[in-house]
């Protein structure tokens, strides 16, 4: 099975306006038509139906977030089955910044059963804090993390997850290539782990943490390293492109660029 190379993009809470975001989409398109790989763009809810409306061709639709119920009275919340009536066809839980407002393992895990029930792929984000980082403890965490996360959930094919380094989002810090790929590599084992599937190790694996144009080839060349999230400058349609355009030999062979 070959693995695909996928981009997911965050604007996070960085669009300032409507008229920025349709201009954003607007210079998107040129570029946009030499992607040779998967690129989700994830914008804010308020801008979910402008990018579904002007989006290029080559660009997916994901949502950054969404609520762990279904359709009822919770002010509020934004709930799968309205993303996925949006177009919607990814969407980020588990982030580092969500976790650090009260998501908890368990409430992501209701949010990834409310997406796949609608049709949408969860990009489930896991990862370690600083101080279980220098206490050796990563893997640990993330076994146990992905273990609580997928409790209950058997649509293996339809899942892809990213390793995001709590102390790397914003701080200027980010671990090695090196590192990474053996965390990724580990991840895939835990999944063959959890489901019983030997295929459950090519579920996608993302790395989403301090990505910058200067380091993002090292990620891109790890042999166990699907893509990269990013959210950094990634407003600007220039940037998207230059992500998207990074020139790299990937996997022994998997697809050069």
């Amino acid at each position: 099975m070959t693995r695909r190379t996928i981009f997911v993009i965050s604007h996070k809470a960085n669009m300032p306006s409507l008229a920025e975001a349709k201009k954003y989409y607007q210079e998107l398109m040129t570029p946009a038509a030499s992607f040779m790989h998967e690129v989700i763009i994830c914008p804010s809810f308020v801008h979910l139906e402008t990018a579904m409306n002007m989006s290029p061709s080559t660009v997916r639709l994901g949502a950054q977030d969404c609520s762990q119920y279904s359709n009822g009275p919770f002010t509020g919340e934004v709930t799968a089955s309205v993303l996925a009536d949006l177009g919607v066809k990814y969407c980020i839980v588990g982030h580092m910044e969500r976790r650090a407002l009260g998501d908890t393992d368990q409430i992501i895990n209701k949010k990834v059963k409310q997406l796949l029930a609608s049709g949408i792929t969860p990009v489930i984000v896991v990862g370690e804090n600083l101080a279980e980082y220098n206490n050796n403890m990563t893997r640990v965490i993330i076994e146990r993390q992905m273990m609580d996360i997928l409790s209950g959930v058997k649509e293996w094919d339809r899942l892809i997850f990213c390793y995001q380094p709590a102390w790397s989002i914003g701080t200027g810090h980010y671990t090695s290539g090196e590192y990474t790929d053996l965390i990724v590599d580990f991840m895939r084992k835990t999944l063959q782990k959890i489901s019983g599937l030997p295929a459950a190790g090519n579920i996608p694996v993302l790395y989403g943490g301090g990505v910058t144009l200067s380091n993002i080839k090292e990620y891109l060349e790890c042999p166990q390293v699907d893509g990269i999230m990013s959210g950094l400058g990634t407003i600007k349609a220039d940037m998207v492109a230059q992500i998207v355009g990074t020139k790299f030999t990937m996997r022994g062979g998997f697809g050069q660029q």
